[in-house]
């Protein structure tokens, strides 16, 4: 076994590779998503009392760290399915020797865990290795009236349109690669539990997302049904041009650029992926409590709400241009009276309500 410190936890693992077939599953590379999940957590509750559930538990560092990390936090239950992943949870769970929060084991299928505990829990975390989609009903059940939701998706390939076969089997959404995948990504999985939420008549608001190996949404959600209509009303088909990149929330049709064949992406939330209030009071929280990786959050609050980037590398490429500073074309579609900012998503991509002309000209 091996010795891991994370946060204010620390836990021992079987040494072994991070793979499906694990003995009990832990990812180093997940200490950032983990890391903004406590700040978010320590934002929504705000210092009141919370009940928690960690259905796919793994080694337990989450739930551990939630129970050192997040005041309020009275009462958590870690779950994991597996046998041999349950054994080291367990253990690690006792060995942590917690006395202000009430943490309870199981070994059972998660949905079995949401049936059983009716409006029960303040933040449910679906962090499965691979897709979230089979959690997202029966979780919604499990949430009070008003909850922080979280979902993770490692399938990033069916996600982000490289495998859209699979994006339409799974998610029921079409898809292909574009030069704003991460987005279509980000977007595909909010739509997903926003879809699935909704058949419980429960609604999930956005306040944070984020895109590196995997796709992890962070969200407030809510028992209305009227809530979930409106949200609705933002979930579009997108119509995209591969041979220009010109896209739009139209008609389906002719590209108005260059005429070739438009193709549908969708349908997918178009409203905001991130809420910047809920944003900079977690990047406050970061800062206050030491962290030090704070630059993507922090580029996030400069992100603009137009959806669907443009990657100007793409832009230069296909019209042969002089490549110019991402700073200079912002300005000059500023100066044409457009909104621009860079995306937190895309070194070289840039959000704007310009239509594709302007953009065109100011490259």
């Amino acid at each position: 076994m091996v010795r891991i410190t994370e946060g204010k936890a620390a836990i021992e693992i079987p040494k072994q590779p991070v793979t499906r077939k694990a003995e009990a599953f832990y990812n180093p590379e997940m200490e950032y998503q983990r890391d903004i999940t406590m700040s978010a957590l320590r934002v929504f509750g705000n210092g009141k009392d919370m009940y928690v559930c960690d259905p796919l538990a793994g080694t337990g560092i989450r739930s551990l760290r939630m129970a050192a990390e997040v005041p309020g936090v009275k009462s958590i239950l870690a779950n994991d399915m597996s046998e041999s992943a349950f054994a080291v949870l367990k253990k690690n769970i006792i060995n942590a020797r917690i006395k202000d929060t009430e943490i309870y084991v199981s070994n059972r299928h998660a949905r079995d865990i949401f049936q059983e505990n009716m409006n029960a829990f303040d933040f449910i975390d679906i962090d499965p290795f691979g897709s979230p989609i089979g959690f997202l009903t029966v979780s919604a059940s499990s949430l009070k009236n008003r909850a922080l939701f979280a979902a993770t998706a490692t399938d990033t390939g069916a996600l982000c349109g490289a495998f859209p076969k699979t994006c339409l089997n799974r998610y029921s959404i079409k898809s292909f690669k574009t030069d704003f995948f991460k987005e279509v990504g980000i977007r595909t999985l909010i739509t997903a539990v926003m879809t699935e939420m909704a058949e419980e008549g429960v609604s999930f608001e956005p306040m944070y997302s984020h895109a590196n190996h995997y796709f992890r949404v962070i969200g407030i959600t809510r028992r209305s049904a009227k809530k979930t209509a409106e949200q609705r009303k933002l979930v579009k088909d997108i119509y995209y041009c591969s041979m220009c990149l010109f896209r739009s929330a139209g008609s389906a049709g002719k590209c108005p650029e260059c005429g070739s064949n438009l193709n549908a992406i969708g349908p997918l939330w178009t409203g905001k992926i991130i809420d910047r209030a809920f944003c900079r009071k977690m990047l406050n929280d970061l800062e206050s409590n030491g962290y030090k990786k704070t630059k993507e959050l922090s580029m996030a609050l400069e992100d603009g709400d137009s959806p669907f980037f443009y990657d100007l590398h793409k832009l230069y490429n296909l019209t042969k241009k002089t490549p110019q500073k991402i700073r200079d074309v912002i300005g000059c579609l500023e100066e044409n009276g457009f909104k621009a900012t860079r995306t937190y998503l895309s070194g070289t991509g840039i959000r704007t309500e310009a239509p594709y002309g302007k953009i065109i000209n100011c490259l």
